[in-house]
């Protein structure tokens, strides 16, 4: 059985809502799906760098979004004011119309607002709520900060190929680690002489704390990949890789890990073994001591690479790894309470706008999560240079792929957000003559098409 595939690539783990609304175009979507199975299969059969083909940022910026940006923005007039508020308000009624809540704001590249529509009303923001932990990740940790996994042992291998006491595996969180990445670390023990392990393998999973579950994720969620556990020792995206044959087609599928520590522990075990190192004792779980020798050090890809990702797929798991890691690191406390501290102390520190704010993950799962539109607008504002260059690109990237723009394509960057009655979409647009504006549109329980609305409005914006 192959345990090693995951999902963290998985392109489509936010997008349900889409799905229920495209019930009217069945078999259209019954093909597509069949191909997008066959393409997910062969994907996740050969690996690939994380955001692959996006390293380079000034490449990945079309000419239509770079010959708009000549010149200095124009200072906004009274009419240009006027003509915007009367295009939105009649892009977003017929969404607005019977919802029961949104909040939408556009901020001017002079940092004022130029159109509020309950913004400052928070409403469930589904998946926009990362743009927050990843700003928070950056300014916390630095976007060249990387997560270590480590095998340590008491002392170095002996000359006889021995390892007196156990084998530990460290974690420190990192949300990227894949099986292939220990299997290259039990190589490295064997081609350093280890033959046999005097002890156990024990597994550190305590740099972060907390249940693996969020208590506040609904029940709904439960066994589905976008809702995989949180662990120190995180492996493959903290899911497992089943294979089922339906109406004669093998297909793949992902569930959460019950016991994270634990099957990682016995993976380990398994591997070394698979190797020729021999252990006396069944793997186990515990703090590593505080001095010990580092026989392997595996380093995660720059935060920044990781936040690319993340942003891009709309990565539940590496939002809610990144939320106890920056609690970590600002409060001490390395948990969902610490990580979310850390983001209200970042906010604040920045002066930014927090009416209504309630926060339960980092990832926009759960459904009591509320977030106004003015918080992530000028979050935005704030942190344009760190975050533009990692949201994918309006109509052709990432899970914003789907997405018709038509005067906004090539122009805008931006994170979407989608849960069952949740439609959200806060980013960048730029504009041909007032530059750049960031936007935040979210509306709840909309009877009509919000993410119909939600482009007509974008792409009203791209035109001023």
């Amino acid at each position: 059985m192959n345990y090693a595939n995951s999902s963290v690539n998985f392109r489509k783990r936010s997008r349900r809502s889409r799905g229920l609304r495209r019930r009217a175009l069945a078999s259209v979507a019954l093909v597509a799906l069949i191909a997008t199975v066959l393409l997910v299969v062969h994907a996740r059969s050969a690996p690939r760098p994380l955001a692959a083909g996006r390293e380079g940022h000034d490449a990945r910026i079309p000419s239509a979004e770079r010959s708009v940006r000549t010149g200095p923005p124009i200072s906004w007039s009274n009419g240009a004011r006027e003509r915007l508020l009367e295009d939105l308000q009649t892009a977003f009624a017929p969404a607005t119309a019977g919802a029961s809540g949104w909040s939408l704001a556009v901020v001017g590249a002079d940092g004022r607002t130029i159109f509020d529509d309950r913004g400052g009303r928070a409403v469930a923001p589904a998946s926009v709520q990362k743009l927050i932990v990843a700003a928070t990740a950056l300014d916390a940790l630095g976007a060249t900060y990387r997560y270590h996994t480590l095998f340590a042992g008491r002392d170095s291998v002996a000359n006889d190929g021995v390892l007196d006491g156990d084998l530990w595996l460290i974690g420190s969180g990192d949300p990227s680690l894949q099986s292939g990445d220990l299997r290259n670390g039990v190589g490295e023990l064997a081609r350093s002489g280890l033959r046999r392990i005097d002890g156990r393998v024990v597994v550190d999973a305590t740099a972060l704390r907390g249940p693996g579950i969020n208590p506040h994720w609904g029940t709904d969620d439960e066994g589905q990949d976008y809702a995989a556990p949180t662990s120190a020792i995180s492996l493959d995206g903290d899911t497992i890789e089943t294979r089922q044959e339906v109406d004669g087609v093998k297909q793949s599928f992902w569930t959460p890990m019950q016991q994270v520590a634990p099957y990682v522990a016995s993976r380990v075990a398994g591997m070394l073994n698979a190797a020729g190192i021999a252990t006396s004792q069944r793997p186990a779980l515990g703090a590593a001591p505080l001095e010990s020798v580092v026989l392997w050090d595996h380093r995660s890809a720059p935060l920044q690479t990781l936040e690319d990702h993340m942003l891009f797929v709309s990565d539940n798991h590496y939002a809610e790894q990144l939320l106890r890691t920056v609690g970590a690191e600002v409060a001490g406390a390395p948990d969902d309470a610490g990580g979310i501290d850390a983001e209200r102390r970042f906010l604040e520190r920045l002066g930014i706008p927090t009416p209504g704010l309630t926060l339960f993950d980092g990832s926009g799962l759960s459904a009591g999560n509320r977030i106004a539109a003015i918080t992530l607008v000028r979050l935005l504002f704030d942190e344009e240079p760190s975050l533009y260059l990692l949201l994918p690109l309006g109509g052709r990237q990432g899970t914003l792929e789907d997405y018709d723009f038509t005067t906004a394509l090539g122009r805008v960057r931006a994170k979407s957000g989608h849960l069952s009655d949740v439609s959200s979409l806060a980013g960048y647009v730029t504009t041909p003559r007032h530059g750049r504006l960031a936007f935040a549109f979210l509306i709840n329980g909309s009877p009509g098409d919000p993410d119909a609305a939600i482009v007509r409005a974008v792409d009203r914006l791209a035109t001023f």
